[in-house]
C-alpha cells in the first residue's frame, strides 16, 4: 500500500494543478453517485442542520462535499506552488499579527478549528511562511509508513500532528513553551469521552480537550477556519474567546459547568462558520452518531 501511495503521489504531482484539481474533483463527484453509504450520511447530516432546504439545494451541496476531497488532495500535492502565491501572503498577513499579539502574553495560543475547506493547507501555509511551529491534534493514519511520509512533508512546513495517547501532556508542553496548539472540535466522540452541547439544534457529543487545555494554562482560544474563495485558501478568523482567570483552580461542579460553557461557545463558532460556508464542511463524518443516554432509551 505504501509503495502504491508513493507511485501515485509522484505521478499526480506531475499533473498541473488546474488539471489535477478538476480531475480529482470529477472523481469525487463520481464517488457521490456510487458511494451510497457516505452519500446517505451526508444527506442525513444536511437534513439535520438545514431542514428548511429543498432537495435540489441539498443534492448540490452533497455533490460538492464529495468533490472537495479531490480538491484537498490536489492542493496538498502542489503545496509548493500554492505557498508561493498571494494566498500564502494573505494567510500570513491575517494570522501573524494576531498570533504575535496573543503569544506576547506567554501562555501559548490555542486555536479552534474544524474540517472546513482545506484546513491542512491553511496550517501548512501558516507554518511555512512564518516558521511558527504549528501542532494540530489529529488522528494518526493506520498505515505507519504513509503516516511517516506525510509527517515529514508536514515537518518541512513547521507543522506536525499530535495524536491520541499523550496528546494532553504534549499539548501542555507546547503551550508551556509559548507555542501554538490547534484543536479541530467538529468530530463525534464515543460515549463517555465527551459532553453533549448544542449543534444546529441537536445534541452533539463533543470533546472537552480544548476547554481543559484552556483552563489548565489560561491560554486564549482563537477560532481560525480555512475557506476557499475562488482558487485561493483564506483564513476566516472568529472572535477571540478569553479563558476565565483562575480556571486551573476550579473543582467539582464549578469546573464541569465552566467546561460545558466553554465547549458550547467553541461549538457555536463552528456552527457559525458552517452556516457561512455550508458546501465546505466535511458532512461525511457522522457528527451526531453518539446520542444522550435518555434519548437512546
Amino acid at each position: 500500500m505504501y509503495a502504491a501511495f508513493r507511485v501515485a503521489w509522484a505521478l499526480l504531482r506531475a499533473v498541473p494543478l488546474g488539471a489535477l484539481r478538476a480531475g480529482l474533483e470529477a472523481i469525487g463527484r463520481t464517488a457521490w453517485l456510487v458511494d451510497r453509504r457516505h452519500r446517505d450520511v451526508v444527506s442525513q447530516n444536511l437534513a439535520t442542520a438545514f431542514p428548511e432546504w429543498g432537495a435540489e439545494k441539498r443534492r448540490a451541496v452533497e455533490r460538492q462535499a464529495f468533490a472537495n476531497w479531490g480538491r484537498i488532495a490536489a492542493e496538498l500535492l502542489h503545496f509548493e506552488k500554492l505557498a508561493a502565491t498571494s494566498s500564502s501572503q494573505s494567510v500570513v498577513g491575517k494570522l501573524e499579527p494576531l498570533a504575535e499579539q496573543l503569544l506576547a502574553r506567554e501562555r501559548g495560543l490555542l486555536v479552534l478549528t474544524a474540517h472546513t475547506g482545506n484546513f491542512e493547507l491553511l496550517a501548512r501555509l501558516w507554518g511555512s511562511a512564518t516558521g511558527q511551529q504549528i501542532a494540530v491534534f489529529h488522528r494518526m493514519l493506520r498505515n505507519r509508513l504513509i503516516d511517516g511520509f506525510l509527517s515529514r512533508e508536514r515537518g518541512a512546513c513547521s507543522f506536525r500532528v499530535v495524536g491520541r495517547g499523550g496528546a494532553v501532556r504534549e499539548a501542555l508542553r507546547i503551550l508551556a513553551a509559548n507555542g501554538v496548539f490547534v484543536v479541530p472540535l467538529d468530530q463525534n466522540q464515543l460515549p463517555g469521552r465527551g459532553i453533549f452541547v448544542n449543534l444546529f439544534g441537536r445534541s452533539a457529543c463533543t470533546s472537552t480537550l480544548l476547554a481543559r487545555l484552556a483552563l489548565a494554562t489560561g491560554a486564549p482560544v482563537l477560532p481560525v477556519f480555512a475557506a476557499w474563495k475562488g482558487e485561493e485558501t483564506v483564513a476566516v478568523v472568529g472572535e477571540l474567546i478569553e479563558t476565565p482567570e483562575g480556571g486551573s483552580k476550579l473543582r467539582g461542579d464549578s469546573r464541569e459547568a465552566t467546561l460545558r460553557d466553554l465547549t458550547s461557545r467553541y461549538t457555536s463558532e463552528i456552527e457559525r462558520m458552517v452556516r457561512a460556508y455550508p458546501e465546505q464542511w466535511n458532512w461525511a463524518h457522522r457528527r451526531w452518531k453518539t446520542r444522550p443516554e435518555a434519548e437512546v432509551v
